[in-house]
């Protein structure tokens, strides 16, 4: 099995959980937002450090999405919307993609409720980021509703199964306001052990649907920033004894992906040539997201005037389906 690499972005501390910033560091196996040294666990599809994956028990009501999908791994699901023109690929970006983008990339979102800048008229996702902001209002003509970032770090949303599940109901208000569907919180592999609620995504998420059988969650996102295709396999699909996200039964949005900090531009775009054909192409993914801020500088597709760098002009020409 190929290894993991621990990753993920800071967007914000959770008193600021509505502010969107990213740029001061991707938390890799400390967990801590800064430190971005390489610590690998075994087994993709089982847990990082002292996690494991493996069998969930079910629970809850069978979720269903457009792609498909459908199951019985907790929670009551529901029926997904199909992006305005059919379209999987967006940006997790701090700044708003301008017009060249608009032709290659069909969402974006920056871990905030509210969009900075105008986008081009590519559509904007809000994120309720933390439990801070659960409740508030979304902007309207929102399509889609984020949940949680991250919550099982505690350098992230900070929140355990539990917590996560008792303050649901207030993201499920302000989704049902607009009338859109939800997305699960943000899930990733997580460590060292003592700065996590759990450092296995999976189990984190089981424990939530198990908390919060009742709530409303249509669709499961995740974070992944190994950069091979065989591990994003793994991360994803079932194998063996390890179920991968499609466990849940739900389409699948990847909100953050990229190489790690560690790769060169050239890396990021042979790892980005070899993910995408795949997520186009896997009919459990109905969205995915390419990780663009200051983290992680070689993966950026944006110039601050929201112009494409040399990898986010790559990003725009790739080949697309699109329903």
């Amino acid at each position: 099995m190929p290894l993991l690499w621990l990753a993920t972005c800071i967007s914000c501390s959770d008193s600021n959980d509505d502010a969107s910033e990213p740029e001061d560091g991707a938390a890799a196996s400390t967990g801590n937002g800064l430190d971005v040294s390489a610590t690998t666990a075994g087994g993709a599809g089982g847990g990082a450090t002292n996690g494991s994956g493996g069998n969930g028990s079910n629970g809850g009501a069978n979720g269903s999405g457009d792609s498909g999908a459908s199951g019985d791994a907790g929670g009551a699901g529901g029926t997904g919307h199909t992006p305005s023109n059919g379209c999987k690929r967006g940006i997790a970006a701090n700044v708003a993609p301008g017009s060249a983008f608009s032709g290659g990339v069909s969402w974006w979102y920056n871990w905030a409720i509210e969009g900075d800048g105008a986008g081009a008229g590519i559509e904007f996702v809000p994120m309720i980021w933390g439990s801070s902001t659960a409740g508030e209002d979304i902007p309207g003509g929102s399509r889609f509703l984020l949940g949680f970032n991250e919550p099982n770090f505690f350098a992230q949303a900070n929140l355990s199964p539990e917590a996560a599940a008792a303050a649901w109901p207030e993201v499920a208000a302000s989704a049902e306001s607009q009338g859109v569907p939800i997305v699960s919180p943000g899930m990733n592999y997580c460590g060292p052990a003592d700065q996590c609620h759990d450092t296995d995504p999976y189990a984190y998420l089981r424990n939530f649907f198990a908390a919060c059988s009742d709530c409303r969650v249509d669709y499961v996102a995740v974070h992944w920033y190994n950069c091979d295709l065989p591990s994003l396999k793994d991360y994803l699909e079932p194998d063996g004894n390890l179920e991968g996200f499609e466990q849940f039964g739900r389409p699948i949005w990847i909100t953050e992906f990229s190489c790690d900090p560690s790769a060169s531009v050239a890396d990021q775009e042979a790892y980005m040539r070899e993910a995408i054909p795949y997520l186009e192409e896997n009919p459990n993914v109905f969205r995915y997201s390419w990780f663009s801020a200051g983290p992680i500088p070689n993966a950026k597709l944006i110039n601050d005037d929201g112009t494409p760098t040399a990898l986010g002009q790559t990003y725009i020409d790739l080949p697309q389906s699109c329903d």
